[in-house]
């Protein structure tokens, strides 16, 4: 083994750079020797060094590694020390990317990697996206109950089959964003039906800048005035990441992004907040000193719901393990009730994996799994609850977890219908393993259905040939029966408890126009 293999066996992967000083400064070799020697590896001379390709640092310095420390955790980190102290926004968004279990929706990447959407002499995140994937250092793919991610480099199938473990901290951050953007409502310190979180149909953005959630602010110290004396409103943004403490490395792609927005020219005063569960005494100094508020769940809410936000976590994880806890639930709907619109979501939430656990359990000897996208010329479409019984039928179910006072909007079941039948029936049948058997679809509603949405349904599967494919309709008293053939109490008990009418039988025979905000 050479010296510049024997220096990363033993110091890990590095720059040329820190190999030829070195060289210069253990070996006395000449500076000019040290880098011709070290050049002289990287290009061929020791197949055994590996350099990365597509990125550059300064001096016309390269990343070398052994290949058997590629992906590996002090890789990243040795490679993220590297892009940092270069100051390259490659940096900040590979640790955006690591500090959230190394996958990320793509517009959530936009959002967390710090650089603008689009600005001078600033690269786009998906120029940033292009020039990492270059370098093999991440990739972009559809991860089921994700969408389309940016992930880093791991083996093939990785993302995929760990999904449920990345699902629930995105479920959580949601809930946190509602709770948040309830909060900014309350204290009037933000326009109320102005609020935008990441979950929406457009990203938020304050200047050239995405963000978790944003709003525009009228109160005085964020109000500006022009000549006219006419008054321009400032902004509120702020940015979560749960399940970790946040630490200076993790904080720095918030600050820049923060930093960056303060050097516009004709911005209005932001205020700009992030949350974390905690943070280190580094991350915390380093936000105070930008002028950000580093806030937790706890000091915006109470121990009450930062409890419950930590204890959803937990709930999911185990509810994807089919371990149904009656008492977690109820506390969780306890918890979030004051919040507006948190229980909704909540609800329908929780309803999914209720759906894949009665499956699993009631259906027989059946494959289930949860949030499959599906993608073809028809478009893209993803089914809540996939079940499939091997040589028997394939079952897609669609899920709407509403309180049972409310009713399921037209748009979401003609939705179903016409847009996610169609993409997934074609799906299914491209199908190596599901071509030749039956396709079944299901909608599953513990809300009402107008009586619109319930004629559609009808005249739908009157035209439908059976030997294409079949459809049903189960509202909540179908749902608990379906729920009882699992003979498991605790999960009938849920269904019952959160998901029924006090009369199931006067919820099946009558349509109720409530909306569920009213409601809850």
């Amino acid at each position: 083994m050479g010296i510049i293999e024997s220096f990363l066996a033993t110091n890990g992967p590095c720059l040329t750079s820190d190999v030829s000083d070195f060289l210069v400064q253990t070996h006395g070799v000449a500076p000019a020797t040290a880098r011709k020697r070290v050049s002289r590896a990287i290009e061929g001379a020791n197949p055994a060094i590996m350099k990365l390709k597509g990125v550059t640092f300064p001096r016309k310095a390269r990343f070398i590694y052994l290949p058997q420390d590629f992906g590996s955790p002090y890789y990243w980190r040795a490679l993220e020390n590297a892009l940092l102290n270069s100051k390259s926004v490659l940096g900040l968004a590979v640790i955006a990317l690591r500090d959230r279990d190394g996958i990320m929706p793509i517009n959530h990447f936009r959002i967390a990697c710090g650089s603008p959407l689009k600005q001078a002499k600033h690269l786009s995140p998906d120029t940033v996206i292009e020039r990492l994937r270059a370098a093999n250092l991440i990739d972009t793919l559809l991860v089921s109950g994700m969408g389309e991610c940016v992930v880093l480099a791991q083996a093939d199938g990785y993302y995929e089959l760990n999904a449920s473990d990345f699902q629930p901290r995105l479920v959580t951050e949601r809930i946190l964003l509602t709770a948040v953007a309830d909060w900014l409502r309350k204290l009037g310190m933000a326009s109320y039906d102005r609020v935008l979180t990441r979950d929406g149909k457009n990203l938020p953005t304050v200047g050239t800048f995405a963000w978790d959630l944003t709003a525009p602010s009228y109160l005085a110290p964020m109000l500006r005035f022009k000549k006219d004396g006419e008054g321009k409103n400032g902004f509120v943004a702020c940015d979560v990441l749960l399940g970790k403490a946040v630490d200076a490395a993790a904080i720095r792609p918030f600050i820049h992004k923060c930093q960056t927005l303060r050097q516009l020219r004709n911005i209005s005063p932001c205020l700009q907040i992030f949350v974390a569960d905690r943070y280190t005494n580094d991350a915390f100094r380093l936000a105070k000193q930008a002028g950000v508020i580093p806030a937790t769940p706890a000091t915006l809410f109470g121990r009450e719901v930062a409890e419950g936000l930590e204890e959803l976590t937990q709930v999911l994880r185990r509810a994807a393990a089919s371990i149904i806890d009656v008492d977690a639930f109820a506390d969780l709907f306890k918890r979030f009730n004051k919040i507006e619109g948190a229980a909704i979501q909540l609800r329908g939430t929780l309803f999914e994996f209720l759906v894949a656990d009665i499956a699993r359990k009631s259906m027989g000897p059946t494959n289930v799994t949860m949030n499959r996208i599906f993608k073809n010329e028809l478009g893209t479409a993803e089914a809540d609850v996939v079940a499939v019984r091997e040589n028997h039928r394939v079952v897609m179910i669609e899920c709407k977890g509403y309180s049972p006072y409310a009713q399921i909007p037209d748009n979401y079941f003609t939705r179903w219908l016409q847009h996610n039948i169609p993409v997934c029936f074609k799906s299914a049948k491209s199908h190596l393993d599901w071509q030749n058997l039956p396709v079944h679809f299901e909608f599953w509603a513990t809300g009402s259905l107008s009586a619109e949405s319930l004629a559609l349904y009808e005249e739908a599967k009157a035209k439908i040939k059976p030997t294409r494919y079949t459809i049903e309709l189960k509202l909540a008293p179908d749902v608990l029966s379906q729920a009882k053939q699992t003979a498991d109490k605790n999960l009938i008990q849920v269904i019952e408890k959160h998901y029924m009418r006090a009369d199931p039988k006067i919820a099946s025979t009558k349509i109720y126009s409530l909306i569920e905000d009213e409601v809850l």
